[in-house]
């Protein structure tokens, strides 16, 4: 096992060969504890030991905060609690409410809460429970408090193109009741929490957002009746009474209410949804992608004629989950009316569907009074839950066997050497057995959910993962060679079991239309169109893709600036709108956006004479390969630009110069920042690490538990590109190039110290060379501090509730200078705008970018993605006074903003590819082949000094063995020479 040894206080890393040399010890039961028992139990798990307890029924405590004496600075008078009828406490960012609760039987009970949102913000408010002062289980440590959103008309519906617009969501403020609830929604029945006889202190702690909270519920609610029972107890209907002949129908797309202002509608081509037009986009149904997530739920508005008994029927699509029904609970004016529809299934079709209620044999009847009533349709993920929990439970312990087997091994992988594993390990192929039958009998279980298929298609994953380890179970000793298969592979069983695991969570569901009637001969209009009615529409298609498409970039504009954009079509609806509305009447500008077909196709574009006037969305090394070859506008002759580029980081301009101009602006940006889990090292009494000493410090105590430390590189499979290995050079004070741009310095003494520091901490200190998805090792805790970006950032935010208030972003690890000042340099990259020399708008084109670039547009266009498309859907603009005005975490904020003071991106010169190239091949030779790390850095120089060379002759900087020119290599030096920062 590789490891370190104490010389006078100094850790000295052990060599190749005494690592090699040491003869592993059998290991001892329990030596590699599991992280997972360093928490408290999950709340499957409290169940399992409350099984005893008994649910005491008919039992109504409600208790006041606003009595409690601990809670007298939180408290607000009746008259301004928005007619709640009693004195609430104000509940904010940090506030923490005490109760006393006096229970006279001992037993489970449930939490409900009144409370009223007070803030604007598109981010839930939450916090953590505690019963006397102790969490009862994990699930406790985030308690969610939905907000209520409706869509808000717009002044204008249509685009330019007479599309139907996306309505924005507004939220809707008014007293509502709410139990504490599992927040990833696997438990769909509210959490039961164990209360003693006597006083019991319930503790609410703020961490997020602002509410006032009522009173707190210490009740049981009733049980859900069957549906025979329903029928029981439901008014006699007088048969004389004729039935309504006439079919209601609701519009899916328009509900009355959501709990989610990601839920949207989209637009489908298909005939027979409502509405229609072969040419126009219009909004007809639920987007399946917005309404898939645990706990989502919709609410519609049924005006009833009269009293009796109803039919209901929706039209509905389930193309995504193969065989896999996905599970909706049914309420009728807030009330599951029985317990069939409690956890009701829609099944897997290539088609629409009408799916009128019912248990197979005949459909449900729903006793409804004359009036308006409301339905209600809620994402249930319950069905899933027992294969959720089991597929944690696997990956916990293929992560903990992987890493005593890599203790006995020392993290070498010899195709060469033996290893008799089962004397280390007894029972190793017993175990591996066991897990595989587990996942068997998982697949059965899931299986019985649609019978009427051999096999889901949807968990096939379950059955590979067994495969896999069934073969390993064969030859157990192999197992060292073998780990892709195993744990540390796109194909291992464990990733096979986290893809699962995040498919299973999703529950998509597109929705057409509601139906309600009485008579049972009532036919529902069928739901597709016909082999004719599709053929005519085929044809009407066709011709119509002749003329000028909405948003194409081969649509020609006259008298108006083009704009290519690189985004998804609804962002840049969303653009146009804001353009059309804002910019065009402020400066007589006309703008038509299109969206961009290839960024890629930019130069021929270009060459071709088809180029736009100004590009949106444009990767960060594309401005350079056109500005170096005369097609990039440079942006520094404009009045403004030393004003507007004082809003980005300097370093992110680095890739944008060339000579002595500056080819593009930043527009968002990507950030690399570390992740920690918060509960899990204040387990651990462990303290993020803020340097790279501190990251190599905490690494024993991890790996101990059966963790580790995440760096990016074990995400890039053979080729690291440069935000992976440049904060190791640029952090110990190297650089990639020579002043002169002829040649590369990465064999400097600096460089070298910090590449010979990047592949130690594969080679002596044990990092993972291989994880393909950070994020499901986070999640689940087998990883809980690493360094990643955005994309994790928002993974987190959207996938991950059970964890939401458990993990937390720091600033990059860097290394500490002689001064204290602690170096953190990394690359952001991100996306940029650019104008192109080819345009005969240039004034309007530098006004447009000035304009959308601008701090009060950033902030406006920030707010809107999120109101209209979601809390996930960030903008993650690189506007640093933008930035802070977003509708983010505060405290992220923080960390993005400092992490943003550290960004350096490479600088760009003929050839840098090879650059690239070579430190990624450096780190291969090193950390696979073990080769010397100033060798390995020494071969890379000569081919890079050689490409170099060729490409600086190719552009004229150097021919015939002598340098025509120099050629400035740009730095954030440079960058403030040329502007004076404010």
């Amino acid at each position: 096992m590789i490891a370190t040894l104490l010389v006078g206080g100094y850790k000295a890393p052990r060599t190749q060969a005494q690592a090699e040399s040491e003869q592993p010890v059998p290991l001892q039961a329990g030596e590699v504890e599991n992280a997972h028992h360093l928490l408290e139990p999950s709340y499957t798990e409290k169940l399992q030991e409350w099984s005893e307890v008994p649910i005491i029924p008919n039992i109504q405590i409600a208790v006041s905060p606003s009595k409690d004496e601990t809670n007298q600075g939180f408290i607000v008078s009746q008259s301004e609690s928005f007619g709640y009828g009693g004195d609430t406490v104000r509940w904010n960012k940090d506030a923490k409410v005490t109760l006393n609760v006096n229970v006279k039987e001992p037993g489970l009970y449930q939490l409900a809460f009144d409370y009223y949102i007070l803030n604007d913000s598109i981010l839930p408010t939450e916090g953590y429970l505690q019963i006397n002062g102790q969490y009862p289980f994990y699930e406790s440590r985030r308690i969610l408090f939905p907000s209520l959103w409706e869509n808000k008309p717009l002044a204008e519906k249509w685009d330019r193109y007479g599309n139907e617009l996306l309505p924005r969501s507004q939220k809707v403020k008014q007293w509502r009741t709410v139990y504490a609830m599992d927040a990833s929604y696997f438990h769909m029945d509210p959490l039961k929490f164990k209360l003693e006889r006597g006083i019991n202190t319930i503790t609410l702690v703020n961490t997020r957002g602002e509410m006032l909270l009522g009173n707190v519920n210490i009740k049981v609610p009733d049980q859900i009746e069957t549906y025979d029972d329903y029928l029981k107890s439901q008014p006699t209907v007088d048969e004389s009474v004729k039935h309504m002949e006439t079919l209601l129908i609701t519009e899916a797309e328009q509900p009355l209410i959501k709990n989610d202002s990601s839920i949207r509608a989209a637009s489908a081509r298909e005939s027979r949804l409502t509405p229609y037009d072969t040419e126009k986009q219009l909004l007809n149904i639920i987007d399946p992608r917005s309404y898939e997530k645990g706990g989502q739920s919709l609410t519609w508005e049924l005006d009833v004629p009269q009293d009796g008994y109803y039919r209901l029927a929706f039209k509905y699509l389930q193309e995504t989950k193969y065989d896999l029904p996905v599970f909706r609970r049914i309420e009728i004016d807030g009330v599951v009316p029985f317990r069939e529809v409690d956890n009701y299934a829609f099944h897997y079709t290539k088609k629409w569907k009408n799916e009128t209620l019912g248990n197979g044999d005949e459909p449900y009847q729903f006793y409804l009074s004359k009036g308006k009533h409301t339905l209600a349709m809620t994402v249930n993920l319950s069905s899933m839950r027992p294969l959720a929990e089991d597929i944690v439970s696997k990956m916990k312990e293929i992560s903990r066997m992987t890493l005593e087997i890599k203790k006995l091994t020392g993290n070498k992988a010899d195709a060469n050497r033996d290893w008799n594993l089962l004397e280390y390990m007894p029972g190793l192929d017993k175990q591996l057995l066991k897990w595989a039958d587990d996942l068997d009998q998982r697949f059965l279980e899931i299986s019985m959910l649609n019978p009427e298929v051999e096999e889901i298609g949807e968990i096939v994953n379950l059955k590979l993962a067994s495969k896999q380890l069934r073969t390993i179970a064969k030859n157990p000793n192999e197992l060292p060679n073998r780990l892709n298969l195993f744990s540390e592979g796109s194909a291992s069983a464990a990733q096979l079991l986290g893809t699962l695991l995040q498919k299973i969570s999703e529950s998509p569901l597109a929705l057409d239309r509601i139906y309600l009637f009485q008579d049972e001969d009532d036919k529902l209009p069928s739901p597709n169109a016909g082999f004719f009615e599709k053929l005519w529409e085929a044809i009407k298609r066709f011709f119509l893709s002749f003329t000028n498409q909405s948003y194409s970039s081969t649509n020609e504009a006259e008298d108006e600036l083009e704009v290519w954009v690189n985004r998804p079509r609804p962002f840049v609806e969303l653009m146009q709108k804001m353009i059309d509305e804002q910019f065009t009447p402020a400066t007589g500008i006309a703008v038509k956006l299109s969206i961009m077909p290839d960024e890629n196709k930019l130069v021929l574009a270009n060459a071709s004479n088809r180029q736009p006037d100004v590009a949106l969305g444009v990767s960060n090394w594309i401005p350079y390969e056109l500005a170096i070859r005369g097609a990039a506008m440079d942006l520094r002759q404009f009045t403004g630009y030393e004003e507007i580029v004082t809003r980005f980081s300097k370093g992110a301009m680095i890739p944008f110069s060339f000579g002595d101009g500056v080819y593009a602006l930043p527009e968002t940006q990507n950030f690399w920042v570390l992740f920690y889990r918060q509960d899990i090292l204040d387990m651990l009494k462990l303290s993020p690490p803020d340097t790279w000493d501190e990251v190599v410090e905490m690494l024993p105590e991890l790996q101990r538990l059966g963790m580790n430390f995440y760096e990016p590189l074990a995400l890039y499979k053979g080729f690291k590109p440069f935000n992976a290995t440049t904060p190791f050079i640029y952090q110990f004070d190297g650089e990639l190039f020579s002043e002169g741009g002829m040649s590369t310095a990465i064999d400097s003494e600096q460089a070298l110290e910090g590449i010979k520091f990047m592949t130690d901490l594969f080679t002596i200190y044990n990092l993972p060379q291989d994880v393909p998805n950070f994020y499901h090792h986070f999640r689940y805790g087998t990883m809980p501090v690493g360094i990643s970006d955005f994309n994790t950032y928002i993974q987190l935010k959207a996938a991950a509730p059970e964890i939401a208030n458990m993990w937390k972003i720091a600033p990059h690890p860097g290394v500490e200078k002689a001064d204290g000042t602690v170096e953190r340099w990394a690359p952001a990259g991100g996306q940029t705008g650019m104008i192109f020399n080819g345009t005969k708008y240039t004034e309007e084109s530098w006004k447009f970018l000035e304009w959308w670039l601008s701090t009060p547009i950033q902030v406006e266009f920030a707010n809107l993605m999120q109101t209209t498309f979601g809390m996930t859907y960030m903008w993650n603009t690189a506007n640093l006074e933008a930035l802070e005005q977003v509708p983010w975490s505060e405290e992220d904020k923080q960390v993005v903003v400092e992490q943003f003071e550290w960004v350096r991106e490479p600088s760009r010169v003929p050839g840098a590819y090879m650059v690239e190239r070579e430190i990624s091949n450096v780190w291969n030779r090193v950390v696979f082949n073990g080769d010397n790390p100033r060798t390995a850095i020494d071969d890379a120089v000569v081919r890079t000094n050689r490409e170099i060379l060729r490409k600086m002759e190719e552009f004229g900087y150097y021919a015939d063995g002598k340098m025509i020119k120099p050629y400035p290599v740009p730095t954030i030096s440079t960058i403030d020479k040329w502007v004076e920062r404010k």
